[in-house]
């Protein structure tokens, strides 16, 4: 009995618990699995994406992020129903119904809207180096981010013009503050290319306050060398800038700046999201007492007062997930006074006047309007296909008021200058993707502008003799008339191996305004990734360059005949031509151990109708000539390193350019014995240091960032037909700056600034040269000091959010 009783227990034991596993095997197969992909609206994965399960109730259930191919999964997972939620900055939140009731749940697969448009991006991975090739065209790139501004002395007080001129081959000019006052390889043509997001502006070459400031730059990147098919009426640089958004960033500062000279320069930015709307507004206020470089080299200069004002806005408006309205507005007023030379022997007589006022007492001045906006349309068609089809506008004035008295004494003319601009046209570009190795981009371009040049000046008469009189004359020199550009472009970019890069193309552009002109621009591009570390580029392109249509003077030299505002030249052509170039490229940049990134760049150009601008008279307003023929030749090479707390570049460029014969603009020369030298002879252009070099360090020590930069130049050209050189140009500043967080007001940023540390008087002109008038000082010995106060951002909402 004892034996059957154990025999019962143990089959119990063994019968007993299978009900119990049943119940957990079929609560196990009701478990489920939940599984998809996260792609943004073109189709590709995006990684990185925060999914949360949640239940009816609100209750999150699970957590995971993607993978770097966008996938997820949830197991074990109880059958009801959930919704999914993703969550990734730059993209709307997302917000998905899932059943799991269902014995096998399908795949998901999630789309999320990005914040900004998107666009199947035509290049390669950038380089992260400042001094790089732009995978995208073959092109040298040399990069400033606004953390690379931001360690620069003045920080983004800095002049956009100061901060380019770091860049190798860049030097300054005498001129105020303005980003036409640079040189990029020693050409003065109006040939620099400014965009903002991709859409070229054209914009005067004689403005010398700032246009575009570096407070509203999110990046910019100077290119230079081969330039595609894409780039066309101004190739001797572009100058790409790449603006804030607030989505990116909301929120803002106001911050004060000011020191020496009178300097004072209160700014603010501010930025932010609300829905699909991301807006950024930024703008400043200047005054101070250095607007154009000194005659002299006094550390303050007579009368060389100056107030700027500047105004940025940014607005864009998400359409639809991959289609984008952005509208940019921007504006700037500049007045400056213009700095007399001191002690110089008054040349004319006036009638009524017995002593002529000092030299450097003249009242000259100078007043820039510049109004612009882009509206643009941007997005893609499908995974392979993108766009942007910009419509653009543009005002700018430019009036010169001379001393009445003063003027007419010391030269012989007091010209009331007045020349404006009413720029309008559209932009299109489009890039298709044909598989993985080859993308079509082409587009067109075109831009009606009205011009005006009006110059009332009153001169003095010859007599019979040809010696002035001593009562003045009014002379009328007014000129209206209109200018178009029409062009268009294909190119193809093709990927024969991993390692090679070509880019073909050609462009047609037509030029209709003083002159009638066409051309055909074929463009050819190499870039082959040899190693790892080591790339090398090769190029050829073809470029037409148009002149500044707002300088051209066509009546001048018929209209002052017989007065003493005529120039010594006064035959010749007036009909100034669009430049014809060919060039030649080739380099090679190389990563180097300890974070080192090393970039050498050397060009060829052989030139038609080379352009250069000239000094008008005694005015400090610039007009184009032509030289039948140019050449030049030169090497660039960079070194940078940005690693950790230390961020250092060096950068040294070695230029030869040179014209021969002036063709177009003979009377700017105003020598004829200069005109006859050139006809002949192969000469340097005024503009040509043939050395320069420009350096820098910045490190974080202890919350204090440490910042030094500097530049150096051979001198510029001075002298009958530019055969002599000035002495050396070189300057060190310095800067020291410092955030905090306070109590209630957040982060705080300090800057103390010092510009030319050793008050090294250098001079940049003596007044000699082709085309140059008037003798400029670089700036002495400045402290300056800012303090920069947070502004609180606005909270973001989406209507996409749950």
């Amino acid at each position: 009995m004892r034996g059957w009783i154990l025999v019962c227990l143990l089959a119990l034991t063994i019968v007993a618990p299978r009900p119990v596993f049943a119940i957990q095997a079929k609560a196990a197969a009701m478990r489920r699995k939940i599984a998809g992909t996260v792609k943004d609206a073109l189709g590709r994965p995006v990684s990185d994406v925060a999914v949360h399960l949640q239940t009816a109730s609100g209750k999150t259930a699970a957590a995971t992020s993607t993978d770097k191919n966008g996938a997820f999964a949830f197991r074990d997972v109880a059958p009801r129903l959930y919704a999914i939620i993703t969550s990734k900055p730059g993209f709307e939140t997302s917000t998905q119904i899932v059943d799991a009731r269902s014995a096998s749940p399908p795949p998901l697969t999630i789309s999320m809207a990005s914040k900004r448009p998107l666009t199947l991006s035509v290049v390669s991975k950038r380089l992260p180096a400042r001094n790089a090739l732009s995978a995208e065209t073959g092109s040298s790139v040399y990069r400033f981010s606004s953390r690379a501004i931001e360690q620069l002395p003045q920080g983004s007080n800095t002049p956009l013009s100061r901060v380019l001129i770091q860049a190798p081959g860049v030097s300054q000019d005498v001129y105020g503050q303005g980003q036409e006052q640079i040189h990029i390889h020693g050409m003065n043509g109006g040939g620099i290319q400014y965009r903002i997001n991709g859409i070229w502006l054209p914009e005067p070459v004689t403005s010398f306050g700032e246009i575009f400031s570096p407070r509203f730059v999110s990046s910019v990147n100077l290119v230079t060398g081969f330039q595609p098919a894409q780039f066309g009426y101004h190739n001797e640089g572009v100058i790409d800038i790449h603006t804030r958004q607030g989505c990116e960033s909301p929120g803002g500062s106001v911050e004060y700046y000011g020191g020496q000279r009178a300097t004072i320069q209160p700014s603010f930015e501010y930025g932010g999201c609300s829905g699909r709307l991301s807006y950024y507004l930024s703008g400043f206020y200047l005054q101070d007492d250095l607007g154009v470089q000194s005659p002299t080299p006094t550390p303050d200069p007579i009368h060389d007062r100056t107030t700027q004002g500047q105004g940025f806005g940014y607005f864009s408006y998400l359409l639809t997930p991959t289609t984008r309205l952005s509208l940019i507005a921007g504006s700037s007023v500049n007045y400056f006074q213009i700095p007399g030379q001191p002690n110089l022997p008054p040349q004319y007589a006036l009638s009524g006047i017995s002593t002529a006022p000092p030299s450097d007492n003249l009242d000259e001045s100078q007043f820039e309007q510049n109004y612009y906006g882009i509206l643009a349309l941007q997005g893609s068609i499908g995974p392979n296909l993108n766009y942007q089809l910009a419509y653009f506008s543009r005002y700018y004035s430019l009036g010169f008021t001379p001393d009445p008295v003063g003027d007419l004494i010391y030269n012989g003319i007091a010209a009331n200058i007045f020349h404006s601009g009413f720029v309008n046209g559209l932009q299109e570009d489009t890039a298709y993707h044909l598989g993985r190795y080859n993308t079509l981009m082409a587009g067109l371009y075109i831009s009606g502008e009205v011009i005006e040049l009006d110059d009332h000046a009153r001169v003095f008469p010859l007599n019979s003799i040809g010696m002035p009189e001593t009562v003045p004359i009014n002379v009328v020199d007014n000129t209206n008339a209109d200018a178009f550009l029409y062009g268009v472009y294909l190119q193809d970019e093709w990927h024969p191996t991993e390692k090679l890069r070509i880019t073909a193309g050609v462009r047609w552009d037509l030029m209709d305004a003083f002159v009638r002109q066409h051309q055909f621009s074929p463009r050819f591009g190499l870039v082959y990734q040899l190693t790892p570390s080591t790339t090398l580029h090769a190029g050829y392109a073809r470029y037409f360059q148009v002149p500044p249509f707002s300088s051209v003077l066509l009546k001048t030299v018929d209209t002052f005949a017989n007065t003493t505002g005529a120039s010594s030249v006064t035959s010749g052509n007036q009909r100034v031509k669009a430049e014809d170039d060919n060039f030649f490229d080739a380099g090679f940049t190389q990563e180097l151990p300890l974070g080192l990134d090393a970039s050498v760049e050397s060009w060829f150009l052989l030139a038609h109708n080379k352009l250069d601008l000239a000094q008008y008279g005694s005015t400090y307003i610039f007009a184009p000539l032509n030289y039948r023929n140019g050449r030049g030749w030169g090497v660039d090479f960079s070194l940078t390193r940005d690693v950790g707390r230390l961020s250092t570049y060096a950068n040294f460029s070695y230029v030869v350019l040179q014209a021969k014969d002036i063709s177009a603009g003979q009377f700017l020369a105003d020598d004829p014995a200069e005109i006859a030298y050139v006809a002949k002879h192969w000469i340097p252009l005024d503009d040509d240091q043939e050395f320069t070099a420009s350096y820098g360090v910045s490190y974080l020590w202890r919350g204090f960032l440490l910042t030094v930069d500097g530049i150096w130049g051979s001198g510029y050209r001075a002298g009958f037909a530019n055969s002599q050189t000035l002495s050396p140009i070189w300057e060190v500043d310095m800067g020291l700056a410092r955030s905090l967080t306070l109590p209630r007001v957040g982060k705080v940023r300090a800057r103390v600034s010092v510009l030319n540390v050793f008050d090294h008087p250098y001079e940049i002109r003596n007044g000699t040269g082709i085309g140059v008038f008037a003798p400029a000082f670089g700036p002495r010995r400045a402290l300056y000091a800012g303090i920069r106060l947070p502004l609180p951002g606005v909270s973001q909402s989406t209507p996409l959010s749950p």
